[in-house]
């Protein structure tokens, strides 16, 4: 049994190493032939930038078995990893930044099967300053550009208060059916953060809010947070000019 899990695991890591859509699609199909507990171990013997090559390269647009049976400790190593792997046109691009890490974001939380998944998962980004800072990407015009398509449908209520709860969207409604809104919508991910975690949606405000309205000190943060978590995990000695040309659009 665990030389069959070895040999999986194997193969599936130097598919990756080649063609990671292609591993994405060969686990897929591996996954019809074992069960879920088998499947856990194959991912458990694969290193971090195997499984984050394969979630940036799987189709968002499918349901993915690997990501619904990763851990939220594996689903927020990938967050942190994933960039490394940005397209030129994400890269350089703000508004493709922002809706790719929406995506990522919505494809990642939504395909769990149940709620407490979910939550364990919000709750594990938000204890990383590298994941967080991701995780708020996709609310950063939301949050601090003060645009909102229905006054009725939201508060945009910038508060500056220290009291660590009234800032941006304050009156913010859980229930995302209750103003239709899509899941394709930034404000819908955002309502299901509320209702999953609320604390995880205060610390996505808060850390905006310590930031100010300057888009580049943000994104500044979260390149420096990149590049620590990339040498933890990678042992890379120096990916500081990588990082600075990614947001160099910014600059």
């Amino acid at each position: 049994m665990n030389s069959l899990i070895e040999i999986t695991a194997a193969e599936i890591q130097e598919l990756a190493n080649v063609e990671p859509k292609q591993a994405s699609k060969r686990f897929e199909l591996i996954a019809t032939s074992m069960s879920d507990d088998q499947l856990v171990e194959v991912i458990e013997k694969m290193d971090i930038v195997t499984l984050t090559q394969i979630n940036s390269q799987h189709d968002i647009s499918c349901p993915s078995i690997m990501s619904e049976l990763m851990t939220p400790e594996q689903i927020r190593d990938i967050v942190c990893q994933q960039p490394l792997y940005w397209e030129e046109k994400i890269k350089s691009n703000a508004e493709e930044l922002m809706q790719h890490t929406f995506d990522f974001m919505t494809y990642l939380i939504r395909i769990q099967d149940s709620e407490e998944k979910q939550t364990a998962i919000l709750e594990c980004l938000a204890e990383d300053p590298a994941a967080l800072f991701y995780l708020s990407i996709p609310f950063i015009e939301l949050i601090l550009g003060g645009s909102s398509g229905d006054d009725d449908e939201i508060n945009d209520t910038f508060d500056d208060e220290a009291d660590e709860e009234t800032v941006g969207y304050s009156d913010w409604q859980a229930d995302e059916e209750a103003h239709s809104l899509s899941i394709d919508d930034p404000r819908s991910l955002l309502a299901l953060i509320r209702d999953r975690a609320p604390n995880v949606e205060k610390a996505i405000k808060n850390m905006l809010r310590n930031t100010g309205s300057d888009w580049q000190l943000i994104i500044s943060q979260f390149a420096s947070e990149l590049v620590i978590q990339a040498k933890e995990k990678n042992q890379v000695t120096d990916e500081y000019a990588e990082v600075d040309d990614m947001f160099s659009f910014l600059d």
